[in-house]
């Protein structure tokens, strides 16, 4: 069936000009709906920005030394919840994403057209955490793990900005 809605788009493609875009990537670029998949790059980002709900769940299951895992990454519970906050911008794509079909509700199309920006935020929000225990004089340097995540959240933003695909990929909604 997909085979077949792809080769009608392709044979009518001159009918419809929002439609141009479908043939601008390779067909395994696309899902069942003919709507540009999350690729590699966007899965990593979206998995760095989700990556205190990963460490949160790790320490849950660890049953020994459940802070360890979270004191390799955070200086505190306080940074793992300020890391959870602002990740939600990438939960809020993940749901999209979910309910991404030619189905779905003016509230996940509004989510999914503004996922760049929810993106964005959230990894300017993950590189500002950094700078919490300076504001709160509870530390007096930035770790280099720090350094790292701040360097990180910014190539991430500057990714997700510059990128073709991702700005296509969050511009293309399955049509009903």
């Amino acid at each position: 069936m997909f085979w077949i809605k792809y080769f009608r788009l392709y044979c009518n493609r001159d009918s419809n000009p929002n439609q141009i875009m479908q043939n601008k990537y390779p067909i395994y670029c696309y899902d069942k709906n003919i709507s540009l998949k999350l690729n590699g790059t966007m899965w990593l980002i979206i998995l760095f920005l989700l990556k205190s709900y990963f460490i949160a769940l790790l320490s849950v299951v660890n049953m020994t030394e459940r802070m360890q895992l979270i004191d390799m990454f955070y200086s505190d519970r306080l940074m793992l919840s300020l890391g959870a906050l602002a990740g939600i911008p990438a939960v809020l794509i993940i749901y999209a994403w979910i309910k991404r079909t030619p189905n779905a509700p003016p509230l996940i199309r509004n989510i999914w057209a503004r996922g760049r920006t929810l993106l964005i935020i959230s990894a300017i929000l993950h590189a500002c955490i950094i700078f919490v225990p300076l504001w709160l004089g509870t530390s007096h340097k930035i770790m280099n793990t720090g350094w790292i995540q701040i360097i990180l959240s910014l190539i991430i933003a500057t990714i997700v900005y510059k990128s073709p695909y991702i700005k296509d990929c969050f511009s293309d909604f399955p049509e009903k």
